[in-house]
């Protein structure tokens, strides 16, 4: 074990140190106290989150203090008692100026000098400490006094049971379990880090409180000053290397690649991404990792983590990464479909993290760049209303949105009837205090609450049609379309920009409806217009109400009742998967070349040929034979070919032959026992089967590209 003098014993710490009170404030007290209890601290948390900085900072307050204060490093060196108490007594020697006489042994000799007076024993990286914990245990700690004696452990997981089951040592120990930094105590860091305030801004929104990542960007923009930030990209590899230290094995690391691309899984679910699939003694290597946090729908990494590692495998593999993230919306929409509410609000949760490059980043309403996200639902309380009137208040006197479908006068008339009569259509966002930062609301549409769309909203029944008239005879409990009239966010905190928290408020509600609601929205404002459509809503229809001087209004709508959560994905992303953004890519460069583009066939397209394939007849009849221009019979030859050649072409292989020839061709078995057949579940098997699709549909384009060149 190895002994070093601490860290800024001789000269102030460069940085200020932020987000650790309450673990400081109990030292002090401990120091403070003069009967203070010999006392164990384990402080525990991921890579980069400020384990070492805050034993940086304690041991300089213990030294102010007069206290003993020794600092043991157990990276990289051999956990063995004696290395332990030979650090102690080198510590002694360097930092105290004190020697063990030559006929004294080394445990009563440091046992000694510890207990001479307060003592606060400092140990980093305990990782290893699993070795020499039953040492410890039974040989070293019970020699110390019950008083005066503080050991201050820091490791990524935390002490093990063993030592909470111990009857002397368990009843001694406090946890101190670090976290990321809140917005009030980044932007506090930041005020001191000479950085322009606009760069300040940026930089709280992207780097999640995490105090590696804020200390990086920091220095990193700081060295650069004036020259281009390119080099911010090279943040997200550092970070992600100094966790991937904690996996040993490259499995592991293709496995968390995977795992950062789901919000939970089992081992089914991470190997229906994995190519090599990964045996239970690796799920369980995983689950010992400090970021991976066991939950009971399976392993889940810490949210920044997760977020890094896509980014970094985003920037070192693109095209590896948006494949991988296609199939992971797949795998995620098939599992909405039978999850439970709980879940579906998860899986839209971070389906919208996934694909949040595709949402506005720079817009008048709602910033999506920033890495903010939505925390657990909280149902809106009573004690709320008098906050969300003043934040209603606040943006009426500064003309931000609300419906124009109400008028301003009446707006705390509505939002007070719909805390009343339908308080589930509140939407609050929350900072980590549970305070809200900014709501919408609206009224769920039933027979109780039309009469008071009559009085405040009376546009909206006509825009309807015959449902209004529906609307009135539907009971509370059978109400599934939510209408929303007003939104505001807290203006008068500084810590969020307003665009930040529409941002945050937009997500949190569509989350909220993804689980079966439809969702209205009346706006004539261009620039949410243009919002809603970025978001996969549909314009439904237009209106002026009748004398309005105003322009006319439109109403969207997001309805999760009939179509699928697949639809609303596909709609949103735009660009939903490699085969598409691949394909635009071809046309644009083939474009550029002026060469002739190949013939493309999708997915779906090769399905379609597959299910006809001896019915030459309904084969001519494909829109996608037309477009090719060829018979039935010649698309009929060449998939044959395709699907029994030897070698089979690229990228189509052995396997998926099989699965298309017994699937379509054969259909001898169903689904299920084709999955059997194969020796797959049914979810790895639709995803081979759609796969197989992509490939076949990329060889039969290929072929006619080059039969179109005289080179087939």
């Amino acid at each position: 074990m190895e002994s070093i003098s601490i860290p800024g014993n001789n000269f102030p710490s460069r940085r200020r140190v932020i987000g650790l009170n309450r673990e400081l404030d109990r030292l002090e007290r401990w120091l403070a106290d003069p009967q203070a209890e010999t006392k164990l601290f384990s402080v525990s948390g991921i890579g980069g989150i400020g384990k070492t900085t805050l034993l940086v900072e304690m041991a300089q307050r213990s030294r102010r203090s007069s206290a003993l204060t020794l600092w043991l490093d157990g990276l990289d060196a051999p956990a063995a008692p004696a290395a332990f108490l030979s650090g102690l007594e080198m510590g002694l020697e360097s930092e105290y100026g004190r020697f063990r006489a030559p006929q004294t042994a080394l445990l009563p000799y440091v046992v000694s000098e510890l207990s001479r007076q307060r003592t606060v024993l400092l140990l980093d990286n305990g990782e290893r400490l699993d070795r020499l914990e039953g040492w410890l245990l039974s040989s070293f700690l019970p020699l110390l006094p019950s008083t005066g004696i503080l050991l201050v452990i820091a490791s990524r997981n935390g002490l093990s049971a063993k030592w909470r089951a111990n009857p002397h040592w368990g009843g001694r120990i406090e946890s101190f379990p670090l976290g990321l930094h809140s917005r009030e105590d980044v932007l506090a860091y930041l005020r001191e880090s000479g950085l322009e305030t606009g760069v300040q801004t940026e930089v709280a929104r992207k780097t999640d409180g995490h105090p590696m990542l804020l200390a990086l960007t920091v220095d990193l923009l700081r060295s650069r000053e004036g020259e281009s930030r390119q080099g911010l990209n090279e943040i997200p590899a550092m970070l992600t290397a100094e966790w991937l230290r904690e996996a040993a094995s490259p499995p592991l690391h293709r496995a968390l690649a995977a795992l950062s691309l789901l919000p939970a899984a089992d081992p089914a679910t991470l190997n229906d991404l994995l190519d090599e699939p990964i045996d239970a003694s690796d799920f369980h290597a995983l689950a010992r990792l400090s970021f991976v946090q066991a939950t009971p729908q399976g392993l889940s990494l810490h949210p920044v983590v997760s977020r890094l590692l896509r980014d970094d495998t985003g920037s070192r593999y693109p095209e590896l990464f948006r494949s991988l993230r296609h199939r992971t919306l797949r795998l995620l929409t098939d599992r909405f479909r039978e999850a439970d509410r709980r879940t579906r609000m998860r899986i839209a949760a971070h389906v919208l993290e996934l694909y949040r490059e595709f949402l506005p980043s720079a817009h008048a309403y709602a910033d999506f760049s920033s890495a903010l996200r939505p925390r657990e639902s909280e149902p809106y309380r009573p004690e709320d209303l008098p906050v969300l009137h003043r934040f209603l208040a606040d943006s009426l006197a500064r003309s931000d949105w609300h419906s124009e479908l109400v008028r301003a006068d009446d707006c705390h008339d509505v939002l007070n009837e719909i805390a009343a009569h339908s308080p589930e259509g509140i939407c609050i966002v929350r900072d980590e205090g549970g305070t809200p930062l900014g709501f919408c609301a609206g009224f769920r549409l039933h027979a109780s609450t039309v009469p008071l769309l009559e009085r405040y909203a009376p546009s909206l029944l006509p825009m309807l049609g015959e449902e209004g008239a529906h609307l009135r005879r539907v009971p509370p409990e059978s109400a599934d379309t939510l209408c929303v009239l007003l939104a505001a966010v807290d203006v008068g905190q500084s810590f969020y920009g307003p665009e930040e928290l529409g941002a945050l408020l937009m997500q949190r509600w569509l989350i909220e409806m993804a689980n079966g609601w439809r969702g209205i929205m009346v706006s004539a404002d261009p620039q949410l217009n243009g919002l809603f459509s970025m978001l996969g809503f549909r314009e439904k229809d237009k209106i002026r109400p009748a004398g309005a001087t105003e322009v006319e209004m439109t109403r969207w709508e997001l309805d999760f009742r009939h179509s699928t959560f697949e639809q609303w994905a596909e709609r949103f992303i735009r660009q939903s998967g490699p085969g598409r953004e691949n394909g635009r890519n071809d046309r644009e460069r083939d474009s550029r070349s002026g060469n002739g583009a190949e013939e493309k066939v999708d997915a779906d397209e090769a399905r379609q040929i597959l299910r006809h394939l001896f019915d030459v007849d309904a084969l001519e009849r494909l829109p996608v034979v037309r477009r090719l221009g060829i018979s039935g019979s010649a698309v009929r030859t060449r998939v044959q070919a395709i699907l029994t050649a030897e070698p089979p072409p690229l990228p189509l292989t052995g396997l998926e032959q099989r699965m298309l020839r017994d699937g379509f061709l054969r259909k001898e078995l169903n689904k299920n026992q084709l999955a059997e057949a194969f020796h797959m579940s049914r979810t790895t098997f639709y995803r081979h089967s759609r796969q197989a699709a992509d490939h076949l549909a990329h060889v039969l384009a290929q072929s006619l590209t080059e039969r179109g060149n005289g080179s087939g």
